[in-house]
Order: structure tokens, then C-alpha cells, then sequence
């Protein structure tokens, strides 16, 4: 304990589940496990625009609530996904975007998102300001 900066995930998605749980992911650990295993951070997946989104928001601003009153770092996984978003939404500029701002405002320290595309699915973006990798992770970053 304490040797490795060791970030411990506190939800995980069950692939051998018959029903699709793209969406939602069941809590395998908690913050108390990482402080006993000396971990620096804790991490959490939310998966905005989902049926679940709204109870998964919930359960990270508690835990990241709990996290930091330990002084623990957190990491929010954010993946936009759910009937609301098509598949090539999932990764559009204006969507991940949007998703890095919920998890910031949700208090992550560190933010996991997948790289933007130049695909909008919502968003009136001008277009100039998103034709490079580079300039979609300042719009997220400014997000």
C-alpha cells in the first residue's frame, strides 16, 4: 500500500449478463476499499444520455463526495451513449463535449473521455474550429 499510485474502479459492467447493460454498470467496490489499499484515487464510469444517467450522476457525486473528504483524487470514465444518441453521436465534438463538462461538473479531477470526432450531433459549432483532433480537445477542454 502506498508504493504504487493505485486508482481503484469502483463500477464495472458484466459482459456474461444476457440483458444489454451498455448503459449501466453495478458498484464493485467503494471508497473504503480503496483507502485500505492505499490507493491515490478512485475512479467511476457514467455513461451520459442513458436510461441510467441520472442514477449513475448520483452515485458519483456521493462518491466523489466521500472520496475527497479523504483526500482522494478522482477519475470519472464519461461515455455518452443511450436511445437519445445515435452511434456515431457517441463520439461526436459536441456530445463528448458535453460529457466532460457533466463529469467537471460532478467534480472529477480527472476526466476520461473518447477523442471527439468532427461529426456533430447537436451542437452549431463552427466548423473551421473543429477540423483538427487538436482544436475538437481544446473545444472539450473549454468545456
Amino acid at each position: 500500500a502506498g508504493l504504487l499510485p493505485l486508482i481503484l474502479k469502483l463500477n464495472s459492467s458484466n459482459s456474461l449478463h444476457s440483458k444489454d447493460l451498455t448503459s449501466d454498470q453495478a458498484i464493485t467496490s467503494s471508497v473504503k476499499d480503496a483507502l485500505r489499499l492505499g490507493c491515490l484515487a478512485v475512479g467511476f464510469t457514467i455513461y451520459p444520455g442513458s436510461a441510467k444517467c441520472f442514477d449513475m450522476m448520483e452515485e458519483a457525486r456521493e462518491i466523489v463526495a466521500e472520496a475527497k473528504s479523504y483526500g482522494l483524487a478522482v477519475v470519472l470514465w464519461s461515455y455518452p451513449r443511450g436511445e437519445g444518441i445515435s452511434k456515431e453521436g457517441e463520439t461526436a465534438v459536441d456530445i463528448i463535449a458535453y460529457a466532460a463538462h457533466i463529469a467537471a461538473l460532478l467534480g472529477a479531477n480527472i476526466i476520461k473521455v473518447k477523442l471527439p470526432t468532427k461529426y456533430l450531433e447537436r451542437g452549431r459549432i463552427e466548423t473551421e474550429n473543429i477540423e483538427s483532433l487538436s482544436k475538437r480537445i481544446e473545444y472539450v477542454k473549454r468545456s
